[in-house]
């Protein structure tokens, strides 16, 4: 059987002063977090993974959009379906508009509901109000 090569641990203490249980990289006594050699190479990592991160959204100039009746909601999902698949916008920010528009929806329905139900609770006030003058019994 062959020795077992044991991997040498980071030598750098955490602020809240635990020993780092990352792996040493070769040749030095830290870690990639903690190598004070590696600082600017570290740093640009740091940016390049927030320029990844950051969602892409459409310009502030982009004119808005007025959602008015079910219609408009439809535009609005076709043209943000679009703008995601020619990766003019992140798919997490199409993910905010359709939950959104999914609200919106919502709300259009229920204003349906409240109209209609209105319109038959004045059909219904109306009838009662109605006297009946037809004679009976004589």
């Amino acid at each position: 059987m062959g020795i077992m090569e044991t991997k040498k641990l980071c030598e750098a203490v955490k602020p809240d002063g635990s020993q780092c249980r990352a792996a040493a990289l070769s040749g030095t006594a830290f870690c990639f977090f903690h190598d004070p050699l590696r600082a600017d190479e570290r740093r640009e990592a740091q940016a390049l993974g927030g320029r990844q991160n950051s969602a892409k959204t459409l310009h502030a100039t982009a004119p808005d959009v007025k959602i008015d009746n079910c219609r408009d909601i439809i535009a609005l999902l076709s043209d943000t379906i679009n703008q995601v698949r020619k990766g003019a916008i992140d798919a997490r920010v199409a993910n905010s508009v359709g939950y959104l528009a999914n609200i919106a929806f919502r709300a259009f329905e229920q204003r349906e509901i409240e109209e209609r139900l209105e319109t038959v609770e004045a059909l219904l006030k109306g009838r009662s109000q109605v006297v009946d003058f037809t004679m009976t019994g004589t």
